[in-house]
């Protein structure tokens, strides 16, 4: 969003804030573009300019999160062998806990695909493409890095899921561990 007109992030600005709010008193499924534009004093046709609906516009939410949070991941991408994999984790549930409120507003069921779609989307090809380095460097994998990229996703995805509607989970550090452990088990 840094390269776009100044009126068009101070709309971004404005619909994310009201929505935000909106979704601390209504379910996703509650709110309407028109409240969400009434509240936020944006035109609903300048809405419908930029977003086909409020799905659109929640993923937009979600993936401005992730981009906000992810800054530069070149640090990340130098990386290693464990840390690599402890490092990508550790983001992983820092971005969930920043925006925690937020995501468990918006876990319900029309909204949880979405959430694991933005987050398959920006881990993807970078994961993949780790493995496939590692692999090439020699290391033995537990399958082809392809499998592996979709499984751990997969598997990342799914937790995540439990983990924002379960009543009881794990504790974040004690799941941060537990997943750490596995995803090692899978990549060395």
């Amino acid at each position: 969003m840094s390269g776009t007109d100044l009126r068009i992030q101070k709309t971004y600005a404005a619909l994310t804030r009201e929505f935000t709010a909106l979704l601390k008193l209504k379910r996703f499924e509650q709110i309407t573009v028109k409240e969400l534009c009434d509240a936020a004093m944006v035109r609903t046709a300048t809405f419908y300019n930029h977003f086909s609906d409020k799905y659109e516009f929640a993923d937009f939410v979600i993936r401005d999160a992730l981009d906000s949070h992810r800054g530069d991941d070149s640090e990340l991408q130098r990386l290693a062998g464990p840390e690599y994999y402890e490092q990508l984790l550790y983001h992983a549930f820092d971005l969930l806990e920043n925006n925690r409120e937020l995501l468990r507003s918006l876990a319900s069921d029309s909204m949880l695909w979405s959430i694991g779609e933005v987050i398959r989307n920006g881990v993807h090809d970078e994961l993949l493409t780790h493995l496939q380095r590692d692999q090439a460097a020699g290391q033995t994998l537990a399958a082809d890095p392809q499998l592996l990229t979709e499984f751990i996703i997969g598997a990342i995805e799914e937790v995540i899921r439990w983990w924002f509607s379960s009543s009881d989970p794990i504790p974040t550090e004690e799941l941060k561990k537990q997943l750490m452990n596995s995803v090692l088990r899978l990549v060395s």
